[in-house]
């Protein structure tokens, strides 16, 4: 899958005013064709701009936004985000019209897992997206996001890029084999601090090379003792070994 997130301006009415004309047609349709395309995500409007965050099959994400990009309701589209993914942020469609977007843990999280490509804009690129996301208050990295949970690489990482490949490569092995708890990542300190273990976590589900679940609790296993076989018991003791 693949997702898009974007910032566009609402079209100049008579009074030079910009004003959402047509949302409602917008939301309507994205509720009635969205779920047959199976695209999920969040639009809002505010200060004259849409904010937008699509994700979904890849063609089917390309196709929207293309239809997106030579509608008249929008202009200035600038498509800040558009990265593969393993799982969805958003599992439904939502708006939220004159606010900032709603803070949920969900919008959070979105922001956290993207937070290298947020933190690097410019100062005038965070003007455009600070209605919506205040990244000032957005640019710390949360040791706490994957806690409890289980992690499994889907593909390699470029370690040609990587500044430490050594440890990268150690990495990547242990999350290969099966699903790997991160809390045991963090407590082994084989890969740095909480806040390091988790930006090099957040940088492959950024890459969409990353599969988090909840971890299954623990079922602790239960050893039946055998019986002793009678009829060998009996032929210790006959043989005086017991």
């Amino acid at each position: 899958m693949k997702c898009i997130a974007y910032v566009s301006k609402a079209p100049v009415c008579d009074h030079s005013v910009r004003m959402p004309t047509g949302l409602s047609d917008i939301i309507s349709a994205s509720r009635e064709h969205n779920p047959n395309s199976q695209i999920t995500g969040i639009i809002s409007y505010r200060e004259g701009q849409y904010f937008q965050i699509l994700e979904g099959p890849h063609l089917e994400v390309d196709k929207l936004m293309a239809k997106i990009a030579a509608d008249p309701r929008h202009e200035d589209i600038w498509v800040f985000l558009n990265v593969r993914i393993a799982q969805r942020s958003f599992f439904n469609w939502g708006v939220n019209i004159f606010d900032f977007v709603e803070q949920d843990s969900l919008f959070n999280a979105f922001i956290e897992k993207n937070g290298s490509t947020l933190n690097n804009f410019n100062e005038y690129q965070r003007s455009l997206i600070k209605p919506f996301i205040d990244i000032e208050k957005s640019d710390t990295v949360s040791d706490t996001y994957y806690q409890g949970k289980n992690l499994r690489l889907l593909a390699w990482p470029d370690l040609n890029n990587e500044s430490n490949p050594q440890m990268i490569m150690s990495l990547c092995i242990k999350l290969t084999k099966k699903p790997y708890p991160f809390d045991f990542l963090v407590d082994s300190g084989e890969f740095g601090t909480p806040q390091q273990v988790t930006q090099i976590v957040k940088e492959f589900e950024r890459s969409g090379i990353l599969s988090v679940t909840e971890a299954e609790p623990v079922v602790e296993t239960v050893v039946n003792k055998k019986k002793p076989n009678k009829f060998y018991g009996a032929i210790k003791k006959f043989l005086g070994m017991r």
